[in-house]
């Protein structure tokens, strides 16, 4: 009998070892579980946004969010069957923060895609390019001739720290001294900072400066009609890693492009596409 139990024992051990080796805890299939998934689920993408007009405008008075990327991330939702949850707003150089605590599923913003910021997130398709100039004071011609004028210790470039702005200063002007605002200014302090004299070059699309330069006319100009650089303006940035969320974002993406809803949102808030460059269709009709 002593054996017999001591066999039945081994026996036991043995199915309860099986038995768990093919069972995953419920508390590992919720960390195995997909951005896609999760939100599938409930239904809802949680959004980060940057305020940045017309991109992102977020109204004084009553915190209501409006502009390019707020009404064409909702419509993207809209096409998956989600709401959007606008859970934080984040600055330039913190965005990516919260993909590491889990507290929101996207960066909502339209953000300019470089290979740093790659580095740390994953981008969705552009939905437009944006269009970056050079803004300098209306008496100032040191750089009329030539951009290469500003890369020089006796300039300084505002930027606020980790936009794109900076980006471009540093990889096409690393001589020039730099002014630097924090990580929450609003972007038109870049302009009033060249307007004041604390510098003297500041790089910015058209349609976030024309507030600045309606209410101060005559201080500013855009030193070339061309742009100084364009970059691809994806929607979103993502956590590495969810590339089934990327896929069924561009795909919504893809729609809305096609069908004419892209265009029609920034000319909404861009008339003219002074500071948006569509993106080319991939194909040619006859």
């Amino acid at each position: 009998m002593k054996k017999f139990l001591q066999l039945l024992a081994v026996v036991v051990i043995v199915a309860a070892a099986a038995w768990g080796v093919g069972r995953v805890p419920s508390t590992e299939q919720s960390v195995n579980e997909s951005a896609l998934d999760r939100i599938s689920k409930a239904g809802v993408l949680r959004c980060a946004y940057i305020v940045y007009p017309p991109e992102t405008i977020k109204d004084p008075n009553t915190g209501k969010l409006s502009g390019v990327v707020v009404e064409t991330t909702e419509e993207v939702a809209r096409l998956l069957g989600w709401k959007v949850n606008w859970v934080a707003e984040v600055g330039f150089q913190d965005m990516f923060e919260g993909f590491k605590t889990g507290r929101y599923d996207a960066l909502c913003s339209g953000l300019y895609e470089n290979p740093p910021r790659a580095k740390v997130s994953l981008f969705t398709i552009p939905f437009n390019y944006g269009a970056t100039y050079t803004f300098v004071r209306t008496d100032d011609t040191r750089f009329d001739d030539s951009l290469s004028a500003i890369n020089s210790p006796d300039v300084k470039i505002a930027q606020i720290d980790g936009e794109i702005g900076q980006a471009i200063a540093d990889e096409s002007f690393p001589k020039a001294g730099r002014y630097s605002l924090p990580n929450n200014s609003d972007i038109s302090q870049v302009l009033e900072s060249v307007a004041t004299k604390k510098a003297d070059v500041a790089f910015l699309q058209i349609a976030p400066a024309q507030g600045f330069i309606e209410h101060n006319p005559g201080k500013l100009k855009i030193l070339r009609k061309t742009p100084a650089r364009a970059f691809p303006a994806p929607l979103m940035a993502l956590p590495h890693g969810e590339q089934d969320l990327k896929a069924a974002l561009d795909a919504a993406l893809r729609a809305l492009q096609e069908n004419g809803f892209v265009e029609r949102i920034l000319r909404k808030y861009d008339a003219n596409l002074d500071s948006y460059i569509l993106v080319a269709k991939p194909y040619q009709t006859k």
